[in-house]
């Protein structure tokens, strides 16, 4: 997986190059989650950590166009205890790591509408994985309508190749205050793991927060070439997290969120090198999770 790295500078490199002046806006966030031990069905259990580091910049082309570049690693560090018995008694993986990078390009249309393109590509694997085979890519596109500054809704489309699957869905945008401190939004990003989910947020405070949502996740990677189920195979993890989350908003643009929840309706799989036939699969237990997640933009 190390064959990423330069691939990722370089793109920083060249999207930073244009005559562009400064960024009108960058951002970063950086997040943990604990997954607690839960039991497979079949057999012995499973938990996660992980770490999420995302960071973008946003250049103004002319007054009505924008061009952009978000950068994001996950790194989830997955533990399997008790011989899982769905797996042979194997390890379906260890750690597994995603890194992406997406370009952004959006543009105003009449009436206040703002339409946005993203083309993306993504390396996800296990550690160990051939890179060249981790490989997957995509397209999303958004159009939204502001209706007041607390009022906006808009609608997309993506289309994601990851890991020997093609995956096609749209998705609702949305942030829109339907009462006095209370609002729907989006908590999560569009990507290849799927939509980014409903959120029921009421506010305390002008600085205080408190929600609760719940989406969908399902993300593939390619399996480590010396992997005991599957060499060269394809891992698949999907799950609904349902939470409640707190939020902070300091001075100067930054964000601190605390999260407390379940993964339900946990499924993962082992598949074959053409991530077609299932070799090994299992479902996992509703499981307890906490996250926590810091962010500034600027």
């Amino acid at each position: 997986m190390r064959q990423f790295f330069p691939f990722m500078a370089a793109t920083a490199l060249v999207v930073s190059m244009p005559a562009m002046a400064d960024p009108a806006s960058m951002d970063f966030s950086a997040s943990w989650i604990h997954v607690l031990n839960s039991d497979l069905d079949k057999g012995g259990s499973v938990s996660m950590s992980g770490w999420t580091l995302k960071g973008g910049s946003t250049w103004k082309v002319s007054p009505a166009t924008t061009l952009g570049l978000d950068l994001r690693a996950d790194i989830d560090d997955w533990h399997f205890d008790g011989a899982p018995a769905g797996f042979g008694g194997n390890l379906p993986w260890k750690s597994v790591n995603r890194f992406s990078a997406s370009l952004p390009y959006g543009f105003g249309f009449g009436e206040g509408w703002r339409v946005s393109v993203s083309p993306s590509i993504e390396l996800s694997g296990e550690e160990g994985a051939n890179a060249s085979k981790a490989l997957g890519y995509g397209l999303a596109g958004i159009a939204i309508k502001p209706y007041a500054r607390d009022k906006v809704i808009g609608f997309g489309l993506a289309a994601y190749r990851t890991i020997e699957q093609t995956k096609v869905f749209p998705f609702l945008i949305v942030d829109w205050k339907i009462a006095e401190n209370w609002r729907i939004s989006n908590p999560l990003q569009v990507g290849p793991s799927g939509p980014a989910g409903l959120m029921l947020s009421y506010e305390l405070t002008p600085r205080w927060e408190l929600g609760v949502g719940a989406a969908y996740r399902s993300y593939r990677f390619r399996l480590a070439e010396d992997n005991p189920t599957a060499k060269d195979g394809v891992g698949e993890a999907s799950y609904v997290p349902v939470f409640a989350q707190a939020t902070y908003r300091g001075e100067g643009g930054w964000r601190f969120d605390v999260y407390g929840g379940a993964m339900t309706a946990g499924e993962i799989k082992v598949k074959d090198t053409t991530g077609k036939e299932d070799l090994a699969q299992d479902k996992v237990k509703t499981a307890p999770a906490f996250a926590a997640s810091f962010s500034v933009a600027f």
